[in-house]
């Protein structure tokens, strides 16, 4: 062996090889891991009960599909299923998400001059990341919520920045303020804007991951007030509020967001220039094509000179991250949209989702009463929450001595109902219940 070789062999690779920060990186994603472990089980015989990923199962355990939208995917032609999509994203589906994201506030919105821009990207990921890159500086740190989904983590870290919180739930609730921390939520602006150039907020909202907890008109009118207000008490800070409507066509205000914004402009009037709202929509839940990785940032402000600029920096950030997002989608689904029939047909098989999503978070919520089980408020889409110290062991003991798998968070049990049989509700609770004694 030769001294060269001797000497390349003795090194630590991962430190030859990797910068510092990749070093970083380790572990499973704890959501796929927990997945991984539920079918490990299952095909070794066991009866389990899968809570672990973020996908619509019918009550048979297969993932439940849009039968509107797969026709029109299945019967698109070679060059769509095939071909590159524009780097924007199909024009056809550039309009479609901001009508997504706004519904029939979109013409009020306008009106009151507000210009309104769209990217295609591949998911509500490819969204939240080109926001990442594009509207803080790097080392800057994103404004959440303190109980969030956990790849967001993963996604501002990749773009060089860190995470700043502020407290999910009120310790002593106001009236109409019940599922808002609004006190907690203007110090940590207000810390940012004295801090950093620019504010970056994410906000899960409606149908929230990992509880599934939607704000109500009150309190979303007291977030855009918040944001405002610290928008006009520091004009040289750059402020975004970025709303995740991931899961928003599964919740009873699908436009909420919307409504509220149009309601605050058309009761203040002048939109800060130094404010932009934004919305990063996912196809993957509300036409359940979780694989097709399609979604949009669209992006509000009331300067056009300047979405025409955003445009051709979203068109950059997708370029050199994803180059174009897939195509078959965003036709099939503008399609969808277009003619009325299928509109009308996609919207059916939506509304039967919702309702077995109503009915599974009615049926988990009396299990949990029954057992004494203490949830964070949970109202629309795929999930609910119990608050727990002992997570890991609570999911352990679940699945090792009941066959049911959930996924172990910060500070918590995310619980998919999504993905639960509500005739199996009784027995997930029952295993929660028992975690929870054993690890008292």
């Amino acid at each position: 062996m030769s001294e060269f070789s001797t000497y390349v062999e003795s090194q630590d690779a991962t430190h030859l090889l990797l910068n510092p920060e990749a070093v970083k990186k380790e572990g499973e994603d704890q959501i796929f891991d927990w997945f991984t472990r539920c079918l490990a089980a299952k095909k070794d015989g066991r009866d389990v009960i899968n809570g672990t990923l973020g996908s619509l199962l019918d009550d048979d355990g297969h993932l439940a599909i849009n039968r509107t939208v797969e026709r029109q995917i299945r019967g698109q032609p070679s060059i769509e299923l095939a071909g590159y999509a524009p780097l924007l994203g199909l024009p056809l589906f550039r309009e479609l998400a901001i009508e997504l994201a706004l519904g029939s506030n979109r013409q009020a919105i306008e009106e009151a001059g507000i210009s309104a821009i769209s990217i295609a990207t591949p998911g509500g990921c490819g969204a939240l990341s080109a926001s990442a890159s594009n509207f803080v500086d790097v080392g800057d740190r994103i404004l959440l919520r303190a109980r969030h989904w956990g790849p967001y983590k993963t996604i501002i870290e990749e773009r060089g920045c860190k995470i700043a919180t502020w407290p999910f739930l009120p310790e002593t609730p106001e009236a109409g303020l019940e599922h808002l921390e609004r006190a907690g939520l203007a110090t940590e602006l207000t810390n940012l804007a004295q801090s950093q150039k620019r504010v970056l907020i994410w906000l899960n909202d409606p149908a929230h991951n990992p509880t599934g907890l939607s704000l109500q008109s009150s309190e979303r009118r007291a977030v855009l007030e918040e944001v405002w207000e610290h928008a006009l008490a520091y004009p040289e800070v750059g402020i975004t509020l970025l709303i995740d409507a991931a899961y928003a066509l599964y919740a009873a205000e699908p436009y909420g967001w919307a409504t509220t914004l149009k309601e605050e402009i058309a009761r203040r009037g002048d939109f800060p220039e130094n404010l932009m709202l934004c919305f990063a929509i996912s196809c993957s839940k509300s036409h359940t094509c979780y694989g097709l990785r399609t979604g949009a940032l669209i992006c509000l402000h009331p300067n056009k000179q300047f979405t025409d600029k955003l445009v051709e920096v979203l068109l950059h950030t997708g370029r050199g991250t994803w180059s174009a997002a897939p195509r078959v989608a965003q036709r099939a689904i503008s399609e969808v949209h277009i003619d009325a029939e299928l509109h009308e047909e996609w919207q059916g098989d939506r509304d039967s989702f919702k309702r077995l999503l109503d009915e599974r978070r009615d049926a988990f919520r009396r299990a949990a009463a029954a057992h004494n089980l203490s949830l964070d408020p949970t109202h629309d889409g795929y999930f609910a929450f119990l608050e727990c110290e002992a997570n890991l062991q609570v999911c352990e003991i679940a699945a090792t001595q009941h066959d049911v798998f959930l996924v172990p968070l910060e500070g918590g049990v995310r619980i998919g109902i999504c993905a639960i049989a509500a005739e199996h509700m009784e027995r997930v609770a029952a295993a929660l219940a028992d975690g929870l004694a054993q690890t008292r």
